[in-house]
């Protein structure tokens, strides 16, 4: 009688692990873009930044008779935490046995150039098993936020400028940046370099000459989102934050008719939290997972 049915190989285990380049873009296209569990925390890059033309700097791949099975992104940035940037494995394959082959490459790299720790978020949820498996733990929730209205119930401190970033600002606002967040957070100067590019708002407070604080913002549809407010410690207290907040919200509503108004943060930056509820913000019940593990641990 003949089978009606046949069984599937089993998925292989084994994988040749490189640097991607140039001549992967296809490739990496189909498994990026089509597979079920891929993973994209790209900010202001693109998986292009980091293919070169015959080797990539933390763009890696594993193959399998010549197929890609799957990619791994973690580029270093001048800072002591690199990031997920990009994981997605080809539909055929096993998630765990591909990112087990794939995240040794990535460390070595990582570790060569300084980097002390790899931070990943746990989202979409097939990442949430994946990553406990190979050391990542957990490290804070980002929970977000949301405003229905279009009010700003507050100016702040009259006496600052804010006024819109230039390339000229940005060391000081990198030297802010760090001195206001812990160092999982922080951009290197080649991202605030992109950032003040793209996003469609970006501005600085200064006190008596001195930059104090910055936030940017950006656009997603009609959906407005601060992506970031930062004030330097020595200034806090003054009211920097309520006015760079509120010139953002001026700004993304006027010019863009932006709703609703988005933000996420830390759930333990009680301080943040108290500004964005004064100004309307609630909770939306949904919250993601940063995840990490050492980079020296394998």
């Amino acid at each position: 009688m003949q089978r009606l049915f046949t069984r599937r190989p089993p998925a292989p285990t084994t994988f040749d692990i490189r640097p991607a380049t140039g001549t992967d873009r296809a490739g990496l296209t189909r498994v990026t873009e089509r597979s079920r569990r891929s993973h994209f925390h790209l900010d202001w890059w693109s998986l292009d930044d980091w293919l070169g033309p015959t080797s990539s700097e933390g763009c890696f791949v594993a193959t399998h008779k010549n197929q890609i099975a799957g990619v791994l992104v973690a580029p270093a940035q001048d800072a002591p935490f690199a990031w997920v940037r990009v994981l997605a494995v080809a539909d055929d394959y096993d998630a765990n046995a591909v990112f087990d082959a794939l995240l040794p490459a990535a460390l070595h790299s990582l570790r060569a150039a300084g980097v002390e720790a790899l931070a990943c978020l746990a989202h979409p949820e097939w990442l949430e098993s994946v990553l406990p498996r190979v050391g990542f733990t957990p490290f804070i929730d980002v929970t977000n936020f949301v405003k229905e209205n279009r009010d700003i119930p507050d100016y702040g401190s009259p006496e600052v400028v804010v006024r819109p970033a230039t390339s000229a600002d940005l060391p000081a606002v990198l030297t802010t940046d760090r001195a206001a967040f812990d160092p999982i957070w922080w951009h290197s100067l080649g991202s605030l370099q992109r950032i003040l590019r793209d996003v469609v708002h970006f501005v600085v407070a200064e006190v008596d000459g001195r930059i104090a604080g910055h936030a940017f913002s950006d656009l997603y549809g009609r959906q407005g989102h601060l992506v970031r407010l930062a004030v330097h410690p020595d200034f806090q207290g003054r009211g920097i934050g309520t006015r760079l907040l509120a010139e953002s919200l001026e700004y993304l509503i006027a010019r863009y008719s932006a709703w609703p108004l988005t933000l996420n943060t830390q759930t333990n930056n009680y301080a943040s939290q108290s500004l964005y509820r004064r100004f309307g913000y609630v909770p939306t019940g949904d919250s993601t997972a940063v995840m990490v593990r050492e980079t020296g641990m394998m």
